[in-house]
């Protein structure tokens, strides 16, 4: 676990150091990075008639807690926010270094599947931040493990996996999209620019592309924007 200090970002990189796993800066909530694609994640379903509004958020892999950061910026204090992570080393690193202490964010330390079959609630986005070469848990890799992620979600909800690629091999995105495909009516695939991730969004009714570009449009929220 290293805590590296870059400008006015804290950044925290996780075993060989070939990722940034979170982003923490005073000056500046904006990442440009694959956390701030998450807060949007509730727009991938049908055309609402009113801005999306999230209520209930599960993070499975919260590491310093930037997605968690980012939901509150965007929502404020009415989303409650459980934040899975395997290590308790690494939410102690988040409560020293990345200011996670937020009332309404929860974090547990646990197993994402173990956590997910034997105490998860109900949820209207499902965050899955677990996706990086080289220490992927097959076991969140799976058409039973995705089933059981749809079944933790509100009618209409969305889960959202955050998948490590380079810049011409997506065979790990291609892999994961395909086993939600098989779970979820729609799968949706937004590369982040900056970053060597592709955010997939899966959805709990079937959605079109339409029906995010609807959903898109009404938000007004500044960060999400």
């Amino acid at each position: 676990i290293q805590v590296v200090q870059d400008g006015t970002k804290t950044e925290l990189i996780l075993n060989e150091g070939q990722a940034i796993h979170s982003i923490y800066d005073s000056q500046n909530l904006l990442t440009r990075g694959p956390w701030d694609y998450m807060a949007i994640a509730d727009s991938f379903r049908p055309a609402q008639a009113a801005e999306p509004q999230p209520k209930s958020v599960a993070i499975l892999g919260l590491a310093g807690g930037t997605a968690a950061r980012q939901y509150i910026a965007a929502y404020g204090q009415q989303v409650q926010i459980t934040g899975v992570e395997i290590d308790p080393v690494i939410l102690d690193v988040a409560r020293r270094y990345f200011h996670l202490d937020e009332p309404n964010v929860h974090p547990v330390a646990a197993d994402a599947r173990y956590w997910l079959n034997t105490q998860a609630g109900k949820y209207d986005v499902i965050i899955l931040d677990a996706y990086r070469q080289p220490y992927i848990p097959f076991h969140l890799t799976t058409r039973e493990f995705f089933s059981e992620v749809r079944s933790h979600l509100n009618p209409g909800g969305v889960a959202v996996v955050n998948a490590g690629r380079t810049s011409t091999d997506y065979r790990l995105v291609d892999a994961i999209a395909s086993t939600m495909a098989a779970v979820y009516p729609n799968v949706f695939l937004v590369d982040v620019p900056s970053f060597a991730n592709t955010l997939v969004y899966a959805s709990t009714q079937p959605t079109t592309l339409d029906d995010v570009k609807h959903n898109l449009g009404l938000v007004s929220e500044p960060l999400v924007q």
